[in-house]
C-alpha cells in the first residue's frame, strides 16, 4: 500500500486536486473520484462499499463505506430511509418528509442520534418571524419546529374559522374584523401587518398587553406567569431573602387575587411582576388571612 500511496500523492500534486478519493479494487488503484463521482460509481456497481479507499486526510486505507458512510434514518424504531449525504437530510427536513425528532446512524457510530444534532439541520428551522406568527395564531411550536411544519400548521384546518387569539390580535393591531374569516385568512392578515414597520412596532408589546386586555383568552399564560413569579420568590428566599417568610401556594394565590383586584396592570412588564408587585405584598403581609392577621397583631 505504501507504493500505491506514494503514486497517489504524486498524482495529487501533479493534478493540483484539492480533494480526491482513490479506490483500490482487484489489485488496481483507480481514480481520483470526487464524493459525488464515487457515489455514482457505487450506484452503477463499478465500486463496492467493501473496496478500499484513500484520500490525503487519511493515514491509512479504509473501506469505502467508512470513507463515504451511508446515513440511515429511523422513526419510532423503524428505518425509514438511507441517504448519501447531509444535504439530502436537509432536503427531507425542508420538504417535511423528515422530522427533527427522527434518528440517524452511520457506520462507526456507537448509537443512533437525533437529526436535530446535525449542524446542517439548523438551516431547516423556522425563523423568528414564523414562530411569532405561530404564537400570535395560538398554534403550537417549539425550538425544533421546521419551516415545513410551519406551513403544515397554517395549512391544517385552513378553512376553519379564525381562532379567538387571532381575532384578539387583529383587534389589538387596529385591524378588527367583523366578518367570518378563516384561520388561513386571519394568519395571512397578521403576517402582512407584522411585516410592516408600524405593525411590527405595535406587536412588540403584544405579549404583555394581551394578558391585561384579554385575560379570559390567555388565562393559561397568566397562570404560567404567576407560577413563575412564585418560583422566583422561593429562589429569592433561598438565596438573599432568607428573612422573608415561607409561603404556601395558598398564600401566593391570596397575593395574586389581591394584585388582580387592585393593580390590573401588574403583569406588565414581566420583569417587574416579582420585585415591583409581589415582593412588596409579602412585606405588607397581604398573604395572611384575616384571622392570621389578627393573630399576628396580638
Amino acid at each position: 500500500m505504501e507504493g500505491k500511496r506514494g503514486t497517489i500523492r504524486c498524482a495529487l500534486s501533479a493534478q493540483h486536486l484539492k480533494y480526491a478519493i482513490y479506490i483500490s479494487k482487484s489489485g488496481e488503484v483507480i481514480g481520483p473520484f470526487t464524493k459525488k463521482e464515487l457515489r455514482e460509481a457505487i450506484h452503477c456497481g463499478n465500486v463496492s462499499l467493501d473496496d478500499w479507499a484513500w484520500h490525503k486526510e487519511l493515514s491509512e486505507w479504509k473501506s469505502v463505506h467508512a470513507v463515504l458512510p451511508i446515513i440511515h434514518v429511523g422513526r419510532y424504531g423503524k428505518e425509514i430511509g438511507t441517504f448519501d449525504n447531509e444535504r439530502d437530510i436537509l432536503s427531507g427536513l425542508r420538504d417535511g418528509s423528515l422530522l427533527m425528532g427522527d434518528y440517524f446512524w452511520c457506520e462507526g457510530m456507537s448509537e443512533w442520534k437525533r437529526l436535530s444534532t446535525l449542524e446542517v439541520s439548523k438551516s431547516a428551522l423556522a425563523t423568528t418571524a414564523q414562530k411569532d406568527a405561530l404564537k400570535a395564531a395560538g398554534l403550537p411550536f417549539d425550538d425544533l419546529t421546521t419551516e415545513a411544519q410551519v406551513t403544515a400548521l397554517f395549512s391544517a384546518g385552513s378553512d376553519a374559522p379564525a381562532t379567538a387569539k387571532q381575532l384578539a390580535l387583529l383587534s389589538y393591531l387596529g385591524r378588527p374584523v367583523s366578518e367570518n374569516i378563516s384561520k388561513k385568512e386571519a394568519a395571512d392578515r397578521i403576517d402582512a401587518i407584522i411585516g410592516d414597520n408600524e405593525g411590527a412596532d405595535k406587536f412588540r408589546d403584544w405579549n404583555d398587553d394581551k394578558l391585561i386586555l384579554f385575560p379570559d383568552i390567555y388565562a393559561d399564560e397568566i397562570a404560567t406567569r404567576k407560577r413563575e413569579c412564585f418560583t422566583q420568590y422561593n429562589a429569592f428566599r433561598a438565596g438573599l431573602g432568607r428573612s422573608f417568610p415561607k409561603l404556601s401556594l395558598e398564600d401566593a394565590t391570596r397575593i395574586f387575587v389581591y394584585l388582580d383586584a387592585t393593580r390590573p396592570g401588574w403583569l406588565k412588564p414581566r420583569t417587574g411582576m416579582f420585585l415591583d408587585h409581589f415582593l412588596p405584598c409579602v412585606k405588607s403581609k397581604i398573604h395572611l388571612s384575616a384571622s392570621q392577621t389578627a393573630a399576628h397583631r396580638k
